[in-house]
């Protein structure tokens, strides 16, 4: 083989055990074995349809077992994988497909009708591999069409590999600030490098169950899939529907023996909020990691009284530096909800630091904005040079040109004890009435009030009034009462940082990767304004 890649945590974990099931779906197990067969079918049979060294394919396909497969025969077939949510407007997908101009597309037979709609941007396209379809299915769209199902008896030997570990693996797509997505890439030695540390970090065997509940166009898939490749573990994929009851996923955790999970904030709030965390519950769950949004301090107190022997850490990471560049084992349950929780030190291969806005190392207790450098850092965006210079650019510390950082955009300050504090976005923070206001600073307020489950403050702007006005959106059993909130942050804030209006509502509203959607809470405000009544945010 030469190099070490990625799929080479599945050849080896198979090599150990090839009987062990290596996933979980909700459809049943795929052994080490069979994943390493069908993913190389699936190799062969992307390169029978023309897929060469570093071609991109696109999967758009329901969360199962049969990504992850499809995902790993894309790599053995030395091309990139895409992964693009099926749940995505027609139109973000063929954004991807476009910017991406993929060489083969793997979907379900329910996609077919939408391809049809794609025009233009279907060029690239030389095959599609379909899951599911008809004989026949794919013919409207003028593309050549191979049934999964028909490929069972294709050879399973393990094809050649021509890549090296500085080639790209995957190429993520994230929101870009101008409405067109954004294609981090990242490469094989990127993931190899945080894979590593991660389970050396964490202690993760042959024995473990991880939980996989991020999307797999999410960067937090990375650290499910390749750390249960890596440890011969057994990687159980959550269904959609367990992760919109708190219940389900409880259940889901007991009934799989889940012992790790690395989840997003907003999810370990939800199972806090809803009253559903019980102590004879989730008993072989061991090791919790959160991170991708700020986790209420109030929410860890709850989780950590509840199950006072699992270990928890604060993860932090952005896509371009492939997983977790920081974290931070929380020894003990903070004090008081007032306790920030720390994003803690870099992790191995890493360097993070705070430079102000002179591009001076900030001092200790100084904000200022997070930058990262090491192994971890991404080659930059695809198809836009442009954009990665301005991203990644040469390390002002450094002494040689190649040093490269990625300029974050969050705020953040060195404590004391050398500890990282994630302070917000840079972009959150803004000019009101003459006052410098950091937004991070009025929500860590009111989710210290009792009775507030979740909070989002913006700076939203009246149609009406061309007025511009601080409104805090709020959930949790306190959010309809403004005077009783105001009159708590008039406690920790001066007035000027007071939220003109509290618009409470059932659930804040949250992107598919777990985050606050602020785009919607701006599109509500514009319509509660105009209608003057409360209304569905969806």
């Amino acid at each position: 083989m030469g190099n070490y890649l990625l799929q080479s945590y599945l050849i080896e974990s198979r090599r150990a055990d090839p009987g062990k099931p290596a996933l979980v779906d909700e459809h049943g197990s795929m052994t080490y074995d069979l994943l390493h067969a069908d993913s190389n079918r699936m190799a062969h049979c992307l390169a029978a349809g023309g897929v060469t060294r570093q071609d991109r394919v696109v999967i758009c396909m329901k969360r199962s077992s049969l990504v992850v497969m499809s995902m790993l025969g894309i790599l053995k077939a030395d091309a990139v994988y895409v992964p693009v949510d099926a749940k995505a407007p027609a139109e973000r997908l063929f954004k991807v497909i476009a910017d991406s101009r993929p060489g083969a597309l793997i979907c379900e037979e329910a996609l077919l009708p939408v391809l049809a709609g794609a025009g233009e941007s279907m060029q690239s396209l030389r095959l599609l591999v379909v899951f599911g379809a008809k004989s026949g299915a794919g013919c409207a769209i003028g593309i050549p069409v191979l049934r999964w199902e028909e490929l069972s008896t294709a050879t399973a030997e393990p094809p050649p590999y021509r890549n090296i570990d500085t080639d790209a693996a995957y190429i993520l797509y994230t929101s870009g600030s101008t409405g067109s997505p954004k294609g981090v890439v990242i490469s094989h030695l990127n993931v190899i490098n945080y894979i590593e540390w991660a389970v050396q970090c964490f202690g993760i065997g042959s024995r473990d169950r991880v939980l996989g509940t991020a999307p797999f166009h999410f960067d937090m898939s990375t650290f499910d899939i390749f750390t249960a490749l890596k440890a011969g573990a057994t990687l159980c994929i959550a269904p959609e529907r367990s992760l919109l009851f708190p219940g389900k996923l409880l259940d889901l955790i007991e009934r799989e023996a889940i012992t790790l999970w690395k989840g997003v904030s907003s999810l370990l709030m939800y199972l806090s909020s809803t009253g559903s965390l019980k102590e004879d519950r989730i008993p072989s769950l061991e090791k919790v990691l959160f991170g991708g949004e700020v986790l209420p301090t109030r929410h860890l107190m709850n989780w950590m009284s509840i199950y006072p022997s699992k270990r928890f850490y604060n993860v932090y990471g952005p896509t371009e530096a492939t997983g977790i560049s920081a974290y931070h084992p929380v020894e003990a349950a903070p004090a008081s909800v007032d306790e920030a929780i720390p994003i803690g030190k870099a992790c191995s291969n890493t360097e993070i630091f705070v430079l102000t806005d002179e591009d001076r190392l900030a001092r200790v207790g100084e904000t200022g904005e997070l930058c990262i450098r090491g192994s971890g850092l991404s080659p930059g965006y695809w198809n836009d040079a442009e954009k990665t210079a301005r991203a990644f650019v040469p390390n002002p510390l450094g002494c040689t040109a190649h040093d490269r950082i990625y300029r974050t955009g969050d705020l953040a300050r060195v404590r004391e004890d050398g500890v990282l504090e994630y302070l917000g976005r840079k972009d959150f923070q803004v000019k009101f009435m003459g006052y410098r206001i950091e937004m991070f600073e009025v929500e860590r307020a009111i989710l210290s009030l009792e009775n507030i489950h979740q909070a989002a403050v913006l700076l939203c702007n009246c149609a009406q009034s061309e007025l511009s006005e601080l409104v805090a959106f709020i959930e949790g059993p306190q959010a309809a009462d403004a005077d009783a909130i105001l009159q708590g942050l008039g406690r920790s804030l001066p007035s000027y940082m007071l939220p003109k209006q509290i618009i409470p509502l059932e659930r804040i509203p949250l992107t598919d990767r777990g985050k606050t959607d602020r785009a919607a809470l701006q599109a509500y405000y514009q319509r509660h304004m105009q209608n003057g009544a409360k209304e569905d945010i969806g």
